[in-house]
């Protein structure tokens, strides 16, 4: 029993040793003024630290400041407020039925070694990308019949098709979007195997020094910034990323106002450290992605749209946003988040009409119809012969919440005779399974809508459909064939996505998408971000959500220019 607690003690006073080394090793050996940095991190472990080409597969580490602070963008969506942030650029238009694209550019923009941006750095970063298969050429080249600089602030392209949501291509909607080089740094290199080391970019940071031993990134402000005659300039002069240390040193760290931000700790330690400093806030904000339940709707019971529905009718909503997901959500009514910015491609007369709502009566009276009565013993017996017996797949572990909300459902289906058997697999299998057809139901997010739902309609067109068996390379793996859902489709490609007459076919869009559940939507995604204000103020707050909170989207530049100092 003592040689037992001496072990105890000693793992005990071990981790303390860690979580203070981390503590220590960090601030001590930090290179530039605590009151004058953000200190940032990520849970990824950087291992790149000389090379910083968006092109290339590890060409370049995503979270280590480069995407996030360290690069812009034509366009922003800011989906916080619904707003599109012109950037780098300031307009576009369309003429010859949206075959002819015109961007306008912002003047006065350098890049970090002070020459101007252009509209030739524009048409050399396309002109670049449609020459490689390896950068996605091959869809531009499909889009892209000619790119041009009119002068040096106007770009034209000559579409091949009409495409009036090309300029899409170069909104930064979630995370990135298609980033555009310097054409007198990049040209005459190799693409494939330059490392634009140093980065030469538009932002208001550029690389001051990477320390591979603390896994860390080091980014300072430049003080002829172009944005600064626009009133856009950061607070903080140098920002720091680092590899997060494990989740206990980490929660230390935030508590001791060593970092700004801790990546590695769960809401139950951001409550923990809100408790234990007073200048540990947090930002709760909607993942774009709902938590969803998707069908298998080429094959056996789940092929029809009643059982779908009856399904559906059997996700306690409102039970899984207050219990399962942590902190409270609320219920998914249609299939993507709900950002101010996607409020108009919603029709609530629709979602009158498809109400996604828990109850079991109609889930039971659905699969009647449907052809799966009660028999002996209480189980539901299809029409041939067998016991209706379903199973729901997820990517997620037994603890995560996607499994989660596949038992509650399978425990609310045996109330009414169904057998739902849950099942975990693997990432690898589990894209096996779903891409070649391969499972009834599964559990996870559901994906899609980014710009505006259009990308999702389109990806569960039935010219998109592959045999079951085979791999599905161009979306709809679900198999669903639904022509009336097509039609709308091929309306919707060729309309301004702002007009409308494309608001009210998004409205019809969206009935024929409830109507036949190809999945549906379960719950909206929260994810929390702390912060500590110790160093600085300003950040986005449940009051005052300015912008999107992710650290990892390029959104969070938009943080750097309202940061102050807190003292």
């Amino acid at each position: 029993m003592r040689f037992l607690k001496k072990v105890i003690v000693c793992g005990l006073l071990l981790l303390l040793a860690v979580t203070i080394s981390f503590s220590q090793v960090y601030s001590q050996t930090l290179p530039v003024p605590r009151e004058e940095t953000l200190f940032m991190e990520d849970v990824a472990t950087f291992r790149i630290f000389d090379s910083f080409n968006y092109f290339t597969p590890n060409g370049v580490e995503f979270a280590a400041g480069f995407w996030q602070i360290g690069t812009e963008y034509l366009w922003y969506c800011n989906l916080a407020t619904g707003k599109i942030i012109p950037w780098l650029a300031t307009k576009y238009s369309y003429t010859n039925n949206f075959k002819t694209c015109t961007i306008s550019l912002r003047r006065g923009v350098t890049w970090s070694d002070g020459k101007p941006f252009t509209a030739e750095d524009v048409v050399f970063t396309v002109k670049m990308i449609m020459s490689r298969p390896e950068f996605g050429g091959e869809g531009w080249k499909q889009e892209v019949a000619d790119v041009r600089a009119k002068d040096p602030y106007t770009v034209v392209f000559d579409l091949k098709t009409p495409l009036p949501r090309f300029h899409y291509r170069f909104v930064n909607f979630i995370c990135t979007a298609t980033p555009i080089v310097p054409k007198h740094i990049w040209e005459g290199k190799d693409p494939l195997t330059f490392k634009n080391n140093p980065p030469v970019t538009t932002a208001p940071y550029r690389l001051k020094q990477v320390i591979p031993d603390l896994k860390m990134f080091i980014w300072e402000r430049r003080d002829d910034y172009w944005g600064k005659k626009y009133g856009y300039f950061p607070g903080p002069k140098y920002v720091v990323y680092r590899t997060s240390p494990p989740p206990d040193a980490d929660l230390q760290d935030l508590v001791n106002n060593v970092i700004d931000h801790a990546h590695n700790i769960d809401y139950l330690q951001m409550e923990a450290a809100m408790k234990r400093n007073p200048n540990v806030i947090i930002a709760p904000f909607l993942d774009p992605c709902p938590r969803g339940i998707w069908f298998n709707c080429a094959s056996g019971p789940t092929a029809d749209p009643r059982v779908r529905w009856a399904i559906s009718y059997l996700v306690n909503r409102e039970k899984m946003a207050k219990t399962l997901w942590k902190p409270e959500t609320t219920p998914a009514k249609y299939p993507w988040a709900a950002y101010k910015y996607m409020e108009q491609f919603v029709s609530r007369t629709v979602l009158e009409k498809y109400n996604l709502t828990f109850d079991p009566e109609k889930a039971a009276k659905l699969l009647d119809e449907a052809g799966y009565k009660l028999g002996p013993g209480g189980k539901r017996i299809g029409p041939d012969g067998k016991p209706l017996e379903l199973e729901i797949i997820t990517p997620v572990a037994t603890t995560g919440y996607e499994y989660l909300i596949a038992q509650d459902v399978a425990q609310e289906a045996a109330k009414i005779g169904v057998t739902i058997t849950v099942k975990h697999l693997e990432s690898p299998v589990f894209d096996e399974y779903t891409s070649t057809g391969k499972f009834q139901i599964t559990s996870h997010w559901l994906c899609g809508a980014g710009a505006d739902p259009f990308e999702l309609y389109r990806n569960l067109t039935s010219d998109r459909v592959m045999p079951l068996g085979q791999r599905a390379v161009r979306g709809n793996w679900v198999r669903l064939k639904d022509p009336t859902l097509d039609k709308l489709v091929n309306k919707l490609a060729n309309m301004a996505p702002d007009s409308k007459v494309a608001l009210n076919t998004y409205h019809q869009a969206l009935e024929e998408y409830l109507k036949v559940l190809p999945a549906t939507p379960v719950i909206q995604t929260i994810y929390v971000m702390n912060w500590n204000q110790t160093y600085w103020k300003g950040w986005p707050t449940v009051d005052n959500m300015y912008t999107v909170p992710f650290t990892w989207w390029g959104h969070f530049l938009f943080v750097t220019f309202n940061l102050k100092p807190a003292k």
